[in-house]
Order: structure tokens, then C-alpha cells, then sequence
């Protein structure tokens, strides 16, 4: 009995030991900024990193999106992550930003799960919560339909901070749960018309607008934060690919991290526009089996809009049930394929022998897993 009471007062001192080191590592940070919303975390996350760069030292990023990497001053480096994305993840990466010095601290939101996200800000209690917009997206974790996803993101907020957004079909949710943390709701205006004809295609004007924002409120020189982000963004890559291989002429957008339905059609829009495509496209829809309710949806999409596609490729450890799912709803058989291993050795190759000479292919549902090996192909 002696040896568990020692044990457990020792476990005891080492938590609170945890606690106060962790508390030392966020007060050292003078400006912290938390990103939470649906689509363009990762984006707005760079964007608003660069624009305080552009007048503060030893400024840091945590980008959770297709590659979970940080950003310290400018330097990309990738985040090492043994099995699943947890909090402690985010934890370690505040611990190393203390050790390194660092001032201001623009950290994604990288959980999904309502109680997470809350565990996140309380955490690291920003002076800034930015929440980028609210998407139909992650039913089985976050709600089964768009409010009770927007309650998630709203019930995250955290007290006495400043909210600022893009959003604005939840705007009256957003402030009345600011409201009763006692914190303050910013809404992000449209970019001028000057800055909007200096975007290279695909950037969007809300994220960028948002970022500017943020950094206003943050009291960075309007100038030099506009002048850090078009950098950053001049050195970006676009989505939209042309591959010219085995005599055929093939355009691939990558559209796999845009994961709800409302922003895959507006990417695969814009995208088409910009390239002056007006016939129908191929799509690589990659399923994930933890994402059911994903695969459904996307399936059903493309059921319902089956004159706007030539063939569905199907990739990923869910693609029998979008299979069948399509095959349900009257989809023509003959223009659903389903890669396997063999098709995925070599992605290029087998797009290649598949499609036409001036297609345009894109690829939608999830970035993870077979999305991952076929961008890697591509690039």
C-alpha cells in the first residue's frame, strides 16, 4: 500500500511538473493565434504566418493539413508522426517553440472531435481564434448535419479572446457563443479589388483577406504583412498539373484535400474556368473506410451529376462501397473503374492507358493513403 501511494504522489508531481512547464512554454509567446473552420486552415495558417514575419521575429507555424509540417521563420520542416494525429502532437510542438524562442505562435487546429478541439484551446489559449468557414464535412465525428457542425466549431471558441472569420451563414452562432465567453467577434471583409488582380489563379481572395485581417488586428503594418504574403504565395504550387506522356497531352487537378461537397464543386469550377475546359472530366474519387459517410456522399454527387463526368476512377480501401453506391443509384457500369494494387504500382501509367489525349482529370474524397502515392507519382 506504501509503494501505490509513493507511486501515485510521484505521478502527481509529475503531472503538475508537466502542467506548470507547459504554462511557462505558452506565456513566453506574446501573440498566439489559433485556426480552426472547414476548408483553408492550412492556407489562411501560412498566410497569416508570413504577414507577421514580415515585422516580428522568431515567428513559428503549425500546418496540420496534407503534410503535417512547421514553419519556424520561414523554413519548412516536416512533423515526424508515429501512428494517429493526437493533441500531445501539438503539445510537443509548443514545448519546441519555447526552446526555440519563439514570439508568436500560429498554431492549426488539427482535431476534429468536438471535445478535442475545446482540449486545443484551452491548451494554448489564444489571443486569436480564426475560423475560416464552416463546410458540411466529418459527419461521423462532428455532427450529421452542417448545424451540428457549426455547434462543434462554435462551442470551441474560447473566453476572452478575438474571433475573427469569414464566415457569414453562421455569423449570429459564432457571436452569440463569443458573446458568452466574453469574447469579441472580427468578421474578414472582401480583398480590394488592387489585391485581388495580383493573385495567381487558385489563391482565394477570402483566405487571403481573412490573413490580412488577422494580422491588422495584431497591429502588423498593413504594408508589410501584404507584402509577406503575396511573397509567400509567389512561391506556392498550383493544384493544376499538365503531364504530357506516352503521346498524350493529360491535365490533373488535385482536389483530394478538398473533402466537403460545396468546395469541390467550386474548385473543380474555378479550375475548369481558368483552364478553358468545357467538356466533361474524369475523376479519381480515393475512399478512406473511416470515412463512410464521405464515400456516400461523394458517390451520390457523382450520381447526380453523371453527365458532367466521362469515367470514375475508384482508389482507396472503401472503393467497393462507392462501387455499389453508384452502381445503386443507375451510374453506367461501364464507366466505373476500380484500381487495385496493380493499377496503383505505377498511377501515371495506368491514368495514362485510361484516359483520352487533352483530358482533364481530377482527384477528390481524401488526400490519404492511395492520394498521397499518386501526387507523389505526379510530381
Amino acid at each position: 500500500m506504501l509503494i501505490i501511494s509513493v507511486i501515485l504522489i510521484l505521478l502527481l508531481s509529475l503531472l503538475i511538473i508537466e502542467k506548470r512547464m507547459l504554462q511557462k512554454s505558452i506565456g513566453s509567446m506574446n501573440l498566439r493565434i489559433h485556426v480552426n473552420g472547414t476548408r483553408g486552415k492550412s492556407s489562411v495558417t501560412e498566410y497569416i504566418a508570413a504577414g507577421v514575419a514580415s515585422s516580428r521575429p522568431e515567428v513559428m507555424a503549425k500546418i496540420t493539413g496534407i503534410i503535417p509540417s512547421v514553419i519556424h521563420n520561414g523554413v519548412i520542416q516536416t512533423v515526424d508522426r508515429n501512428g494517429a494525429a493526437r493533441v500531445q502532437e501539438q503539445v510537443n510542438i509548443l514545448r519546441s517553440a519555447f526552446r526555440k524562442k519563439v514570439k508568436t505562435m500560429v498554431l492549426e487546429c488539427m482535431s476534429i472531435a468536438p471535445e478535442l478541439q475545446k482540449l486545443e484551446g484551452s491548451i494554448f489559449q489564444p489571443h486569436f481564434y480564426v475560423i475560416t468557414n464552416i463546410r458540411d464535412d466529418h459527419r461521423e465525428e462532428m455532427g450529421k448535419d452542417i448545424e451540428s457542425q457549426a455547434d462543434a466549431i462554435c462551442s470551441a471558441i474560447p473566453a476572452n479572446c478575438r474571433v475573427i472569420t469569414g464566415e457569414s451563414k453562421f455569423i449570429k452562432k459564432i457571436e452569440e457563443k463569443a458573446s458568452a465567453g466574453n469574447s469579441t467577434v472580427i468578421t474578414a471583409g472582401e480583398l480590394d479589388e488592387r489585391l485581388r488582380e495580383k493573385l495567381p489563379w487558385g489563391i482565394f481572395p477570402e483566405n487571403v483577406a481573412l490573413a490580412l485581417t488577422v494580422c491588422r488586428e495584431a497591429g502588423i503594418d498593413p504594408d508589410l504583412a501584404e507584402e509577406g504574403i503575396m511573397n509567400w504565395i509567389a512561391g506556392t504550387k498550383s493544384p493544376l498539373t499538365t503531364m504530357l506522356y506516352g503521346g498524350k497531352k493529360i491535365r490533373f487537378l488535385n482536389a483530394f484535400a478538398v473533402n466537403d461537397i460545396e468546395s469541390t464543386e467550386s474548385f473543380i469550377g474555378y479550375w475548369k474556368e481558368v483552364s478553358g475546359h468545357t467538356d466533361r472530366i474524369t475523376v479519381i474519387l480515393n475512399t478512406r473506410a473511416d470515412r463512410p459517410v464521405r464515400t456516400d456522399l461523394f458517390s451520390e454527387w457523382i450520381a447526380n451529376n453523371r453527365d458532367s463526368f466521362d469515367l470514375i476512377i475508384l482508389t482507396g480501401n472503401h472503393r467497393t462501397r462507392a462501387r455499389y453506391k453508384l452502381s445503386e443509384s443507375g451510374f453506367e457500369k461501364e464507366k466505373v473503374i476500380c484500381w487495385n494494387s496493380r493499377e496503383m504500382r505505377s498511377p501515371v501509367k495506368s491514368l495514362v492507358s485510361t484516359v483520352s489525349d487533352g483530358a482533364f482529370v481530377t482527384g477528390i474524397g481524401n488526400i490519404g493513403g492511395d492520394g498521397f502515392h499518386i501526387i507523389n507519382e505526379l510530381r
